[in-house]
């Protein structure tokens, strides 16, 4: 009888490791830490000249990585229905800070965009990554607090597409239109999910066919080329095309097997921003397919985990704001590896937990917190 009871303990013990919050856990701070040995691996490249300066880019990030992870297992000691009841605040924030950022003086420009507030040469927020937890909080909230009215065309359809609307117009003006897609999609998902009908998206989508065509016939020049070397990089293998045809090379040269850590040989000034939105294409260089596989496969394990969590979240608000966080970062995952392969033209959405990038690295870090504190409340648990 012992026996059977010790066996049946051991069974729980075991089952209660695989539980979402558990694997969670395991599978960010999994990534974070090949993202610090990457991080290290392309930033040390840049001092191959033997100058004793320290490595800024790697102690800076693993300086976001530490701070970021104290802030995600904080947060998830938090009960999530309190980012309910302040949900409308920090939207108000959100837009507020979205506004702050085109103030010239105000948001610094850095690449022909207006994306950064920053306060010294070292340190900035960047109000769009604030504004992806933002809406999806809000959105969330709106919809729970809503539910008899969801299926209302004003009620369940207009306002949340108005307010999704500005926040999106708003992160175009910057411009950062990859950022942009990534809030409308993500937004929709959740609205949808919350219960409208279908039919509204549809008759919006028919009725916009006349605005979308007319858009495509204004392009402009320079955004017609970047189409065109999308299509076919080679053609301009030494301008526009460039960081994709080096992507391609980076991935390549990495084989099944990779040429092993520290060997890669285009993080050396061939690739360019080979430590944040092309870190994916040296993880493929030294670890080769096995490495990017495996990447690949842990971001859709912490997919089908918060998903997990959204199906067994305990109410409205829980499990659209659980469904909300994991798209958001299965989606901001998936566009990453999909410009570094040149599935997509370039976007300049980071690979979560992985490349540096401050902002993107801590609001990632708290909206998982988020997504935890749900799981600790959730039916499984």
């Amino acid at each position: 009888m012992n026996e059977v009871k010790n066996q049946i303990a051991a069974s729980y013990g075991a089952n209660r490791g695989l539980e979402p919050a558990n694997v969670i856990i395991y599978l960010i701070t999994t990534l974070l830490v090949v993202g610090i040995i990457m991080v290290y691996s392309t930033s040390s490249a840049k001092l191959i000249k033997g100058d004793h300066v320290l490595n800024l880019i790697f102690i800076k990030h693993v300086f976001w990585v530490t701070i970021a992870f104290a802030g995600m297992l904080i947060i998830m000691r938090i009960d999530y229905h309190y980012w309910q009841k302040y949900s409308n605040v920090i939207f108000v924030v959100a837009l507020i800070c979205l506004v702050a950022v085109l103030i010239p003086g105000v948001g610094s420009t850095i690449n022909g965009s207006r994306r950064w507030i920053r306060f010294n040469s070292y340190f900035g927020v960047q109000p769009s990554e604030f504004a992806k937890l933002a809406i999806i909080i809000f959105i969330s909230g709106y919809i729970a607090r809503n539910q008899g009215k969801i299926q209302n065309f004003v009620k369940g359809f207009v306002v949340p597409l108005m307010v999704i609307g500005v926040v999106s117009a708003l992160v175009l003006i910057e411009p950062d239109f990859g950022t942009t897609l990534f809030i409308l999609s993500v937004s929709l998902v959740l609205v949808a999910a919350g219960g409208t009908r279908i039919v509204y998206f549809v008759f919006t989508l028919m009725a916009s066919i006349p605005f979308i065509y007319e858009g495509i016939h204004k392009i402009k020049p320079y955004q017609m080329k970047r189409i065109l070397v999308f299509l076919d990089p080679w053609k301009d293998s030494q301008g526009d095309g460039y960081q994709i045809v080096q992507s391609w090379i980076t991935l390549g040269s990495g084989g099944i097997s990779g040429l092993g850590l520290g060997e890669g040989r285009q993080k050396l000034f061939f690739l360019p921003v080979s430590n944040s939105d092309f870190i994916f294409s040296i993880i493929g260089e030294e670890f080769g397919f096995v490495g990017t596989a495996s990447i690949v496969i842990m971001f859709a394990l912490l997919a089908w985990f918060g998903l997990r969590v959204s199906r067994t979240a305990p109410d409205m608000f829980g499990s659209l704001l659980a469904l909300g966080i994991t798209l958001s970062v299965a989606l901001q995952s998936a566009m990453n590896i999909a410009v570094v392969t040149g599935s997509i033209p370039t976007t300049g959405i980071p690979l979560p937990f992985i490349s540096t990038g401050g902002s993107s690295l801590f609001l990632s870090l708290l909206g998982m917190g988020v997504l935890l504190s749900i799981a600790k409340q959730s039916k499984t648990q």
